[in-house]
């Protein structure tokens, strides 16, 4: 607000009551952090807030906030690879980051695209797994394996000066994983014994049914790991999964940071030259036919909580649906602010935590509810659940309140110009849904939405005969 009063009396404006309710405001807050003691209670503070409040409402709309467009530019690799160069920023830190398509949609086993993944860490043809990840080490850097549902990232941070020794390690990892059985072995003990500990959480065990009865259990998106699918998975299958499925043709490279111009070109010659699979990843046939949806209440006696899972099946980002209904997700529960955490947690204090989400996929989404609560409060807590959705099927959301929501959204779209790591992510999902186009959509898409339209989203999508719930206390 400050920044933007000050830019405000910059102009020369003939409206002094702005001005005068603006050092107003100004003067308090000064007294309040000089003599906190004295002033700061609650009568000053909601002075404090009203003033403010009144001052941005007085504001020209000439002031009113546009968002930036991120700048994306793609460097077409010989052997097919994308490379997005993202140069900002002022530390010669780096963050390298190599996306496959390589997740569940390509996999043959369950969780053969996880293991596969995890175990590039497992060592080379030349150097065991603990030489691996003591040179990584050594040159101070480090390397996360980041698996999404439908791609995986192999990302690399480093400094600058040592990016040569350590890229050459990076793709030593990348052409010659040697996937040893030891290592197999000692990941199937840690999965197993990790998924006998996640049996106990009711989080956890919800999220488990929900997506089964949501996609089926032959679907990517809703089948679960098993003691038995771990043990399934062998030396070979993780072989097969690299070989097929990790081809630099159609792998976007992402290089962040503050970076010459003989890195770039450094990481353009290496990573353009490898060759990996032979031919771009080809995703399995996905079984369309869904579920009908379903409530389900499981007693887990070692749960000290009942976890709450509602929602649906829903479409990819490239849906006409899908800006206004990011509106409805975020207004409904996808932010601090919105109706369910004021519901639940402010006026009912059911819960510490409850959210929405609307999550998109390169083959489909879904919508989701998601809170913990006192087991004997669990059907108080889904009942006003359902009296927030119906709120919205029966009143139109009042203009102020889809106003705030709209300028929360564009301010927290800013969190992804903060720094260069930040930003490239913004870039990896763009170049995965679309380009520049997507965000202007999104942008555009979000200034449209009106109460009508957020009235008739609810209405379409949020039946109660449409929604699937998991219940578990």
């Amino acid at each position: 607000m400050l920044v933007l009063a000050q830019d405000f009396l910059q102009h020369k404006t003939e409206n002094l009551s702005i001005k005068v309710i603006f050092k107003l405001a100004m003067k308090m807050y000064e007294n309040v952090r000089k003599k906190p003691k004295e002033v700061n209670n609650p009568t000053s503070i909601h002075i404090i807030l009203f003033l403010s409040r009144l001052f941005m409402a007085l504001l020209p709309r000439r002031h009113a906030y546009t968002s930036p467009l991120p700048e994306i530019y793609k460097i077409d690799l010989p052997n097919g690879a994308e490379f997005y160069p993202i140069r900002r920023g002022n530390v010669k830190a780096l963050k390298l980051e190599l996306s496959f398509a390589a997740g569940r949609p390509f996999e043959e086993k369950i969780g053969l695209a996880t293991a596969t993944l995890q175990l590039f860490k497992g060592g080379t043809q030349r150097k065991s797994a603990t030489r691996l990840a003591d040179g990584f080490d050594y040159w101070g850097s480090s390397v996360n394996l980041d698996f999404y549902i439908d791609t995986c990232g192999i990302k690399l941070f480093a400094l600058e000066k040592y990016l040569p020794q350590t890229l050459s390690l990076l793709v030593d990892m990348l052409t010659a994983p040697r996937f040893p059985k030891s290592e197999l072995n000692l990941y199937k003990r840690q999965q197993k014994e990790k998924l006998r500990s996640d049996q106990s959480r009711g989080d956890v065990v919800a999220y488990r049914h929900f997506t089964e009865n949501l996609f089926g259990t032959q679907h990517p998106y809703g089948y679960n790991s098993t003691p038995e699918t771990i043990d399934q998975i062998t030396r070979d299958d993780l072989f097969s999964h690299y070989r097929k499925n990790y081809s630099m043709t159609g792998c976007r490279i992402f290089l962040s940071g503050n970076f010459s111009d003989q890195t770039q070109e450094l990481i353009a010659e290496a990573l353009g030259s490898m060759i990996l699979a032979p031919s771009k990843p080809v995703p399995k046939i996905l079984i369309e036919s869904a579920p009908a949806p379903s409530k389900q209440k499981i007693t887990l006696e070692a749960s000290v909580q009942s976890s709450i899972r509602l929602g649906r099946r829903m479409f990819k980002r490239d849906h006409p649906d899908f800006e206004p209904m990011f509106m409805l997700n975020t207004l409904l529960g996808g932010y601090y602010g919105s109706r369910l955490m004021q519901n639940l947690r402010e006026k009912k204090g059911l819960t510490y935590h409850i959210y929405s989400s609307l999550d998109t996929f390169l083959f489909g989404g879904y919508f989701l509810i998601s809170t913990e609560v006192d087991k004997s409060r669990s059907e108080l807590a889904l009942n006003q659940i359902k009296k927030e959705i119906k709120r919205l099927q029966e009143q139109p959301v009042p203009a102020r309140e889809l106003e705030t929501v709209k300028h929360y959204l564009k301010g927290s779209f800013l969190n992804y110009f903060e720094n260069a790591f930040a930003y490239s992510e913004l870039v990896r999902a763009l170049s995965l849904e679309g380009g520049i186009d997507t965000f202007k959509k999104l942008l555009v898409g979000l200034e449209n939405v009106d109460s009508s339209a957020i009235l008739d989203l609810a209405n379409k999508y949020f039946q109660e005969k449409d929604l699937t719930l998991v219940m578990i206390s």
